[in-house]
């Protein structure tokens, strides 16, 4: 029997459960517009003669918006705001967003767009993340769903770049705007006709299975439960920070060059982007169908051990004329580590929460983004305006990388 045949994986797809499957499809379609989005602008911006430490301040001023409105967000979730609603809401201010961007020639316009992007995500990412376990039923674990998840965004990311580097070699780089919109309208349409019906029909079956199941489970009305995520946040929040650095400071990286590698046009960087992309499709499902029974421990500490690789990897490559070939070396474990992380952190923050304070948990894991992004591109900025290279900046990754390996055992 051909596994790769188009009715099995047409049975396979059909195993899922009608909701998950619709939020599998907008998480895809807003990734191929959040993709070019994300980690082209920071080329766009830099090639308008902005600085390193400006567009940091940018993502900062991006995160800052986004802690906010993920707070409200978890807030609305557990009193059982509708996540169809939310993600609909975000698709508009998104739109908003892309528009600014899409006109904006100074510092000033640039950074309302980040703000407006970073307002969207707040309320996006806690609404989708915690739609999936919502939307699994009985024959389907949250950790797949998660692993499925994970891979539409992967895929959807790497499309979304794909675009935006031909883009680039047309001289339209601004074209990453126009899909992100016609993405988020698309998402609002299929959203506004299929999911309201779903939806109710999902959360009413999934909470009455999961109060079946968890009957024997005290609730409590203390935050004592978020003491015992700090371990997993911690991690969580440098992973994220590590992620933001991928997405924002990299592509300067390439651009600006190392202490002997020679710096990039915007095309072979967008290439270079794009590579990494493909492989973070490319490995999501398999290396989460593969560690999907592991405990929590081994996959984070795997997790970091892939991080350390691939920065020492990235180090090594200041120092090379054509370092480009090392850079392309640490994308394999740096995309072995994400695709670890990103559904293993999402499925153990809820399986570690109490049911009623779910959405709130789900915001406060979605915040560690935020957070990580307020503080960590803006000062790798300075760090590389200060130096005119990011060399210091990926050997001090690494080094914590080794740091915070012994925490990994305290992950439930």
């Amino acid at each position: 029997m051909n596994l790769f045949s188009t009715s099995s994986i047409s049975n396979y797809w059909e195993r899922f459960p009608t909701s998950l499957r619709l939020i599998i499809k907008a998480r895809l379609w807003t990734a191929i517009g959040a993709g070019g989005v994300l980690y082209l602008s920071p080329i766009i911006f830099n090639s308008l003669g902005f600085s390193a430490e400006q567009i940091g301040s940018g993502i900062t001023t991006a995160a800052f918006a986004g802690i906010t409105t993920r707070l409200g967000a978890g807030h609305l979730l557990d009193k059982n705001y509708s996540y169809g609603k939310a993600i609909k809401v975000a698709c508009l201010i998104a739109i908003l967003s892309d528009l600014i961007f899409f006109y904006s020639q100074n510092f000033l316009a640039y950074i309302c767009g980040q703000f407006f992007l970073g307002a969207a995500a707040g309320i996006y990412w806690p609404s989708v993340e915690l739609a999936i376990p919502l939307s699994c039923d009985s024959s389907i674990k949250s950790s797949e769903g998660y692993s499925l998840a994970r891979s539409a965004d992967a895929i959807g990311v790497t499309l979304g770049i794909l675009l935006g580097t031909v883009g680039t070699y047309f001289e339209f780089k601004r074209i990453i705007y126009l899909i992100d919109i016609l993405c988020m309208l698309y998402i609002f349409n299929f959203l506004l006709n299929k999911l309201a019906i779903n939806e109710i029909e999902t959360e009413y079956k999934t909470k009455e299975d999961i109060d079946v199941k968890y009957k024997h489970t005290k609730r409590k009305s203390s935050l004592n439960w978020v003491k015992k995520l700090f371990p997993l946040l911690l991690i969580t929040l440098f992973i994220t920070g590590v992620m933001s650095l991928l997405q924002s400071i990299l592509p300067l990286d390439l651009a600006k060059g190392g202490i002997i590698r020679t710096p990039f046009i915007e095309q072979r960087v967008a290439t270079l982007l794009s590579i990494k992309l493909i492989l973070l499709a490319i490995f999501q499902w398999p290396v989460g169908y593969i560690l999907r029974n592991k405990n929590s421990t081994f996959k984070f500490k795997l997790c970091l051990i892939s991080l350390f690789i691939g920065f020492i990897f990235l180090s090594l490559s200041n120092f090379l004329l054509n370092g480009y070939l090392l850079i392309l070396v640490a994308f394999l474990p740096l995309t072995i580590s994400l695709c670890i992380f990103l559904p293993s952190a999402s499925d153990a923050i809820i399986k570690s929460s109490p049911i009623k304070y779910r959405g709130s948990a789900i915001a406060l894991y979605s915040q560690c983004f935020g957070i990580s992004s307020l503080i960590v591109p803006w000062m790798a900025g300075k760090l590389i305006d200060m130096y005119d290279t990011a060399f210091q900046l990926w050997l001090i990754v690494s080094l914590i990388c080794i740091i915070l390996l012994p925490i990994c055992k305290k992950i439930k």
